[in-house]
C-alpha cells in the first residue's frame, strides 16, 4: 500500500472514529438533559396534585378533576397506602394498562409501552406526617425521542459529509507532503538507470523535515560524487605514473632475454634499470596509498613540544642522510595541540624534498607569531622557476621531469603535505628563487598552548 493510500485511510478512520465518539457523547448529554428536565416538571407537578389533595380534598372529588393536573398525553394515578388504586385520569387510553410498581419512595423509571417510551415518576403524599399513598404522574416521552433521532441523524449526516471532506482533503495533504518525497524516488531511479550523480531540486526555504532530508541527500550525492571522481583520479593517476616504470623493465628484461645473458655491460644495464624502476614503483605505489588514505580522521589531537619534536626527526635524517640540519627557534620551548602522527609525515616529505634536490645544509626554522605557529623547512638547492610555483601542490606536477626520474620524485609529496597540513586546519606555503633553494613553510592557526 501506497503512503499516500496509508495516510488517507489511517487520518479517514481515525476521524471517523472521533466523530462516532462525539456524535455518541452529544446524544447521551441530549438525553440525559432532556429526561431531566422533564423529571423536573412532573417532579413539579406531583407536588402540585399533593398540595391540592390536602387542602381541597382531591381523592374524594371526580376523577375528572385530575385533568387539570395530567401532563400531554400522560396519566395520573393515585394509589392508598396499601397499594390499590384509588383515582386515575388518562389522556391516552393505551397508559391504562401500564403495570403498577409497589414504590415506596420516589423516583423515576424510564420504560416502554406499546412500543413508545414512557416516564413515570412516583411521589409519596403524607398528611400530617403520615404515609397515606403514592401520586404516579406518567407521560410519554416520543417527543423527545423524535429529538433524539433527528439529533442522531444531523450528527450522522453531518459526520458523513466531514469524513467524505477528510477523504478529499487527505488526498491532497498527501499529494502535498509526499511531492518531495516523490521527487526524491525519482531522482533516486533515475541515478540508478542512468549511474549519473543527480541532485534533487529544493524549493523554497521551508526547514522542514523533508527540506532536511533532502539537503543531507544532495551533500550525500556530493560527497558520493567526489569519491568517485578522487577514485577515477587516483585510477588515472596510477596507471599514468605507472605505466612508464612498467614499460622500462619489460623493455630491459626483453633485452635481457634476447642479449643480455651474453653481454656483461649490457645486463649490469638492465639490472640496474629494474632495480632502480622498481624502487621507484615502490615509493610510488607507497605515495599513492598514502594519497587515498590521507583524509582518515581517526586520529586524535594531542600536546605536543614542537621544538623537541622537529628535532627529533631531523636527528633521524642527518643519521641516515649524512647531512647537516640546523633547528632554529627564538623560544626554547613550544607547546602545541595538534595530531602528531600527520605533523610527523609532512616534515618527513618536506626534509625527504629538500635532501633530494639539494646537497647542502638543511634549516628548520619555529617561530611563534600571535596564534600562529610557523614551520620552515629551507634547502639551498637550485629553487622553482616562478611560472612552476603556483603548481607545486598539484598532483604528479613535476617541475622538471628528468630530474623526477633521477631522484625517484614522482610529483606526489607536496600534494600529500598539503592535504595534511589542511585536515590540521592549518596552510602550506612556499617560496622560491631560482639559484637560492627553496622555502616550504606550515602554518598552523589556534593550536597554541601557553
Amino acid at each position: 500500500m501506497k503512503i499516500s493510500a496509508k495516510i488517507q485511510l489511517y487520518s479517514s478512520l481515525f476521524l471517523s472514529i472521533m466523530l462516532i465518539l462525539l456524535s455518541v457523547i452529544v446524544l447521551f448529554a441530549f438525553l440525559w438533559i432532556s429526561v431531566e428536565r422533564e423529571e423536573d416538571v412532573l417532579e413539579d407537578q406531583a407536588s402540585l396534585i399533593e398540595e391540592k389533595i390536602q387542602e381541597s380534598g382531591l381523592i374524594a372529588g371526580d376523577a375528572a378533576l385530575l385533568e387539570a393536573y395530567t401532563p400531554d398525553d400522560g396519566m395520573v394515578r393515585i394509589f392508598g397506602t396499601d397499594g390499590s388504586l384509588v383515582k386515575s385520569f388518562a389522556d391516552e387510553e393505551d397508559l391504562q394498562g401500564l403495570a403498577v410498581q409497589s414504590v415506596s419512595e420516589k423516583g423515576y423509571d424510564f420504560t416502554k409501552v406499546d412500543g413508545e417510551y414512557v416516564l413515570t415518576y412516583c411521589h409519596p403524599y403524607p398528611d400530617e406526617g403520615k404515609k397515606l399513598g403514592m401520586i404516579e404522574i406518567t407521560q410519554p416521552q416520543d417527543t423527545l425521542i423524535d429529538h433524539l433521532s433527528t439529533l442522531a441523524l444531523v450528527l450522522g449526516g453531518a459526520s458523513l459529509f466531514v469524513i467524505l471532506l477528510s477523504v478529499l482533503a487527505g488526498k491532497w495533504l498527501a499529494k502535498l507532503i509526499l511531492r518531495p518525497i516523490s521527487v526524491m524516488s525519482g531522482t533516486m531511479l533515475d541515478i540508478e538507470k542512468s549511474g549519473e550523480f543527480k541532485r534533487i531540486p529544493l524549493a523554497g526555504q521551508s526547514k522542514d523535515e523533508l527540506q532536511v532530508m533532502g539537503e543531507s541527500f544532495n551533500r550525500m550525492i556530493g560527497r558520493l560524487e567526489r569519491n568517485y571522481d578522487q577514485q577515477q583520479q587516483f585510477l588515472s593517476d596510477a596507471s599514468h605514473e605507472l605505466k612508464t616504470p612498467i614499460t622500462v623493465i619489460e623493455s630491459y628484461s626483453s633485452l635481457l632475454k634476447r642479449w643480455g645473458m651474453k653481454d656483461a655491460a649490457i645486463q649490469e644495464e638492465a639490472v640496474e634499470a629494474i632495480h632502480h624502476e622498481a624502487i621507484r614503483m615502490k615509493k610510488l605505489t607507497e605515495h599513492l596509498l598514502q594519497a587515498a588514505s590521507q583524509s582518515d580522521p581517526a586520529d586524535n589531537e594531542e600536546k605536543i613540544e614542537l621544538i623537541s619534536f622537529c628535532e627529533q626527526i631531523a636527528q633521524t635524517f642527518r643519521r641516515t642522510g649524512n647531512r647537516d640540519i640546523e633547528l632554529q627557534s627564538e623560544a626554547k620551548e613550544i607547546y602545541a595541540k595538534t595530531i602528531s602522527g600527520k605533523l610527523e609525515q609532512v616534515l618527513i616529505i618536506l626534509l625527504d624534498n629538500a635532501m633530494k634536490y639539494s646537497d647542502s645544509g638543511i634549516q628548520i626554522k619555529i617561530t611563534r607569531q600571535m596564534d600562529e605557529i610557523f614551520i620552515s623547512v629551507k634547502d639551498q638547492g637550485p629553487g622553482i622557476s616562478p611560472e612552476h610555483l603556483p603548481h607545486v601542490f598539484e598532483r604528479f606536477y613535476r617541475v622538471d621531469s628528468s630530474r623526477a626520474r633521477k631522484t625517484g620524485g614522482n610529483g606526489l609529496g607536496l600534494s600529500i603535505a598539503q592535504s595534511l597540513v589542511e585536515s590540521l586546519d592549518g596552510k602550506l606555503g612556499i617560496q622560491s628563487e631560482l639559484g637560492e633553494g627553496t622555502e616550504v613553510t606550515i602554518i598552523l592557526s589556534h593550536q597554541i598552548l601557553i
